[in-house]
């Protein structure tokens, strides 16, 4: 189990999260080039800073997996130290993710089924308040955990040494109970919204289409409105598809993480324990990592800023 772990992060995790850190910087680039003065391209900008967030936290957590890591002459058992410093806080990037999908959704449904009231509806300044709700509610999702667990000295017979390692209160039980609980019911209520939301505006989008195209004569025009539509509903069809991949896996171990008091850190089953959740970080990698191919396969507009961005670039080398 140990190798598989050391794989999974430290091979697959720091290739997959070296490209998502470019090219998350990249896609905040070029929607700060756009503008950050429609809702749609304030709600990508922070999802690609959150992105970025969580791959930087992901990445230390390879660090602090390296067995190498140890071998350095501090006072500081790496392996627990991960758990408070990476772990929660890559599942609270995860969520805050979902939820600025689940948003982006909604507000994409809006557009179809109001499209006239959509902006009234949906201002940027609201977007920003909705957004900075997001990240707030789920920042104190933490708040159990670390009522429970903290780091502080501790003597480790095997080595006969006293190092920093992570400790539990006496109601840790209790609180990190809490804590899986919140972040399941967090994980499952967003990845609910992502689906609904989105199985919504794919059938708004048909019933646009197919009045469209019983409504228009021109065959050209007809054919624009074809061919507009299907890109969309692809595209949404693939984050939709994408994000219940990637993070179905991190819902069900959150709820076994809640249900099963041994399923844990240092608990009897602790091996599979960081076995599994190894797979679910390299999912959410991934998750984080694949946008950029999304935007510039179904944005025209993204398409365009991007080449003009690197030609820029280019020229200043």
């Amino acid at each position: 189990m140990e190798s598989i772990v050391l794989i999974h992060r430290i091979v697959l995790c720091t290739i997959a999260g070296t490209f998502g850190i470019v090219s998350n910087i990249i896609n905040i680039c070029v929607f700060v080039k756009q503008g950050l003065n429609s809702s749609i391209n304030i709600s990508f900008f922070a999802m690609a800073i959150t992105d970025v967030f969580r791959i930087v936290a992901v990445n230390w957590m390879n660090l602090c997996s390296s067995p190498d890591m140890q071998k350095f002459d501090v006072p500081v058992v790496f392996s627990e130290l991960m758990y408070l410093t990476t772990g929660w806080p890559i599942g609270c990037a995860n969520r805050i993710t979902m939820f600025i999908t689940a948003f982006i959704t909604a507000e994409r449904c809006l557009c179809i089924i109001v499209p006239l009231k959509v902006r009234k509806i949906v201002t940027p300044l609201r977007s920003v308040v909705i957004l900075t709700i997001i990240v707030i509610l789920n920042g104190l999702g933490l708040v159990p955990e670390y009522m429970a667990a903290y780091l502080d000295w501790k003597i480790y017979p095997s080595i006969n040494r006293t190092r920093i390692g992570i400790k539990f209160r006496s109601n840790s039980a209790e609180n990190e109970g809490i804590a899986f609980t919140l972040h399941a019911v967090l994980m499952s209520a967003a990845l609910l919204c992502v689906v609904i939301f989105t199985a919504v505006l794919v059938v708004k989008l048909n019933q646009k289409t197919q009045w469209r195209l019983e409504s228009t004569s021109d065959d050209r025009q007809r054919e624009t409105f074809k061919t507009k539509d299907r890109k969309t509903v692809k595209m949404v069809i693939l984050v939709a598809a994408v994000m219940v991949v990637c993070y179905t896996p991190a819902v069900m171990l959150s709820v076994v993480s809640a249900s099963c008091p041994e399923f844990n850190v240092t608990g009897p089953l602790a091996s599979l324990f960081h076995g599994v959740w190894t797979v679910v970080f390299v999912l959410g990698t991934v998750n984080a990592s694949v946008n950029i191919f999304i935007y510039y396969s179904m944005s025209t507009k993204y398409k365009e800023d991007l080449k003009q961005l690197l030609q820029w670039r280019y020229k200043t080398l």
